[in-house]
């Protein structure tokens, strides 16, 4: 195992032009995508040799930290501490593009226009996403590239997914207007939003996002897309008669994505590939009901189990209000469960931030309906064409996003940016 390791810190020394710097520490993480699909990234520091290294706990200006697949050999991440480059790496200067493209494409194997596009373009930044023939999709990948003030690269990180032509059927994009309506008048709904200037909660109408297949007969959340390939959505209000008057009591858990070379080198994969089963999921909900007993157990028919899903060696329940309110900031527990026992050991609960907003005002009640609301929201919605990872045919299928960045004052009926509340 280290004859392997060894192998690519040399490659990457090689590669990188680092003969003027140390390798002061180097780790090794899993690494999961939202398909559930998983890696080993090595990453390593590397110091100039003529650094001052006085303060210990802080890696010098000019370190590089390199992120490498283990199994690829290709570069994931590469920071420059403090944007300050020293290497005679052969990395892209700023200011140009067609540079940088070829060069991503020769670093990642992706190729430019049919499995990623540029999003935004600035002097001494470039930002691209995933995308099939330039049409989008989600979940999405990301590729960032920036720049130091003397035009020498400070950082380049991959992120996210990026799927080929194969792993899609091409069609054209078919949904037309008249399909597209209903659906959208049906995901226009009254929100409260927290204004922090006025400490007020503000009613608003709004659309939230959502997915339609491109033969317009059926709806993705956009939650549902970006939750892990695992999760398993459900609707089970938790009561109980009596409760457990043992409180509960949190344990130690280890959700530490690193590794050691052995299980790296095995490909000791930590992801059930086969989802929870229904005695797994039976235990869940049995799981979730017992850790409400004992710490919440005036709670009974509060609460409702929203989801369930694998991660990090764990099973993960959310839970939350079985009478949720308008506002857009609402409670919720993630409760995590031991696989092996079935029982709860942790939990995180949100509740700190939501009394954050304890003392703001009210929202006002609206005075105009939802059908008004979204006879104003109609001209700002949007739809375009995606591909969206549907997990019941484990491939990307085309569908429409549809999507609004305007909502509608629910007192006053004015025409709102929610980005600027």
């Amino acid at each position: 195992m280290k004859e392997k390791l060894q192998e690519i810190i040399d490659f990457t020394a090689e590669k990188f032009k680092l003969e003027n710097y140390s390798l002061k520490r180097h780790h090794i993480f899993r690494e999961e995508t939202e398909l559930q699909e998983e890696s080993f990234i090595l990453n390593m520091e590397w110091i100039p040799n003529d650094a001052d290294e006085t303060v210990e706990d802080y890696n010098p200006s000019g370190t590089v930290s390199i992120d490498v697949d283990l199994e690829t050999k290709l570069v994931k991440r590469i920071i420059f501490v403090d944007g300050e480059n020293n290497t005679d790496a052969d990395f892209p200067p700023a200011a140009n593009t067609e540079a940088a493209i070829e060069w991503i494409e020769a670093e990642t194997g992706l190729e430019f226009g049919r499995q990623f596009k540029l999003v935004h373009e600035e002097e001494k930044e470039l930002y691209f996403q995933a995308a099939v023939d330039n049409v989008a999709v989600f979940p999405s990948g990301s590729i960032d590239l920036e720049h130091n003030e003397e035009g020498k690269l400070s950082l380049f990180s991959v992120d996210g997914t990026f799927p080929n032509e194969n792993q899609l059927n091409w069609e054209p994009f078919a949904l037309t207007a008249e399909q597209i309506d209903p659906i959208a008048k049906s995901q226009t709904k009254l929100l409260e939003i927290p204004l922090e200037d006025k400490e007020k909660w503000e009613a608003v109408y709004g659309t939230s996002t959502v997915f339609v297949t491109n033969d317009g007969k059926r709806t993705i959340s956009f939650e549902e897309v970006e939750s892990p390939k695992s999760f398993v959505s459900k609707d089970v209000l938790l009561e109980w008669d009596e409760p457990i008057e043992e409180g509960f009591s949190k344990q130690e858990i280890d959700l530490s994505l690193e590794v050691t070379p052995d299980e790296a080198f095995k490909q000791e994969k930590s992801i059930d590939k086969d989802g929870l089963s229904t005695e797994k999921q039976q235990a869940a909900v049995k799981a979730c009901r017992d850790f409400l007993r004992s710490e919440f157990p005036e709670d009974s028919g509060k609460w409702k189990l929203t989801g369930i899903w694998h991660e990090r060696g764990f099973i993960f329940a959310e839970l939350k209000p079985s009478s949720p309110d308008a506002r857009v900031i609402d409670r919720k527990i993630k409760l995590i469960i031991d696989d092996k026992s079935d029982r709860a050991v942790n939990y995180v609960d949100n509740l700190v931030i939501v009394d954050m907003f304890d003392h703001f005002s009210k929202a006002d009640k609206p005075k105009i309906s939802e059908e008004e609301a979204f006879e104003k929201l109609r001209e700002h919605i949007e739809i375009s064409p995606v591909y969206v990872f549907d997990k019941t045919q484990n491939s990307y299928i085309l569908c429409g996003k549809i999507d609004c960045s305007h909502g509608v004052d629910a007192v006053t009926g004015e025409i709102v940016l929610l980005d600027e509340m």
